[in-house]
């Protein structure tokens, strides 16, 4: 805006970093700055250039267009975990299986998807924990060294 086009008691909308804010000018100095009031604070500023200003002040801002939200006919499925998809397979395979041969075929039948360097040995670790966690009340057991198979 122009200096000249700046009036006293009017409110203006003022840049101030990223902000605008709302300022009722009070008065002019002589060395051409304004003194203003912040409308929400009420707080004193020196406005010494011009340039912050952007018009007068609004209250109503302009209306933004509601987001429309899609709802999916469907419910997405749930993602199956490696725990859950182990017990699958395992049960499937009704034999003890290591879990390099595990974490294969459920990668092969798609119900599990890593992008990890070694899901055996996570899923090895999983297991491992879940029987030293649950104890009897394990979903696993260990038949021999690196197998394990469904707990009865």
């Amino acid at each position: 805006m122009n200096a000249n086009e700046i009036q006293i008691s009017k409110i203006y909308a003022i840049k101030i970093g990223k902000n605008t804010i709302g300022v009722r000018i009070m008065s002019q100095s002589a060395d051409g700055s304004w003194v203003g009031a912040n409308i929400k604070t009420n707080k004193q500023m020196i406005i010494k250039s011009a340039d912050r200003f952007r018009g007068l002040f609004h209250k109503d801002k302009p209306e933004t267009k509601t987001p429309t939200v899609t709802i999916d006919d469907q419910p997405k499925s749930k993602k199956i975990g490696g725990l859950s998809a182990a017990l699958m397979v395992l049960a499937d395979a009704g034999q003890p299986l290591d879990c390099q041969e595990i974490v294969k075929q459920m990668l092969e039948k798609g119900m599990w998807k890593t992008g990890g360097k070694t899901p055996a040995s996570t899923l090895h670790a999983a297991i491992s924990r879940e029987i030293k966690v649950k104890g009897p009340e394990s979903r696993f057991t260990k038949t021999q060294r690196g197998k394990f198979t469904v707990a009865k």
